[in-house]
């Protein structure tokens, strides 16, 4: 994928500490996109942030409390306040916090005419409720210009491939 892939667009990472969020958030900047880093505080959360903007990304690391309303809205804000614009949201949640999240992203995507959301089930006990939550919100806002979709992370799948079926995804080629 090309640097140019994604230029001009910006993304929220939700859950960019580690594993698949991090490789997510390496390749979104890879294609081009500002990525902004929503996780736990930390050390790696910044680590990483630092990592992207070292070989030539923008990135801006944002300490949140998934399970807060407030912290959510604040993320949002923050992003539209660093970046202009909210065109990708890639969120490794727990249904409850992700039906949260999606709240406060979809309305900064619906306001700015379209973008997309792609929902991360990486872990088994997740994958039902996320698809499901997945599945009604595309239903409620398929006209709204925001395309909602989820990805299971595969038996043997790497982050990194799940990282370049994201960035496919979002740079409209299908996995």
């Amino acid at each position: 994928m090309t640097r140019a892939a994604l230029s001009g667009r910006t993304a929220i990472v939700v859950g960019a500490g580690d594993g698949a969020g991090a490789a997510v958030a390496y390749a979104l900047s890879r294609a081009g996109a500002g990525v902004v880093l929503a996780a736990r505080p930390g050390p790696a959360l910044t680590a990483l942030a630092a990592g992207i903007v070292a070989v030539g990304g923008q990135a801006v690391a944002v300490p949140a409390d998934v399970g807060s309303r407030a912290s959510m809205r604040r993320l949002v804000e923050q992003t539209l306040g660093a970046f202009g614009r909210l065109d990708i949201a890639v969120n490794q949640l727990r249904a409850r916090e992700l039906s949260v999240a999606m709240t406060y992203q979809l309305a900064a995507m619906r306001r700015a005419g379209g973008g997309h959301v792609v929902n991360l089930a990486t872990s088994a006990a997740a994958r039902t409720a996320v698809a499901e939550l997945t599945w009604t919100a595309a239903q409620e806002h398929a006209c709204s210009g925001v395309r909602i979709d989820v990805m299971a992370g595969a038996p043997g799948g790497s982050a990194e491939q799940v990282a370049d079926a994201v960035v496919r995804w979002c740079s409209g080629d299908s996995p």
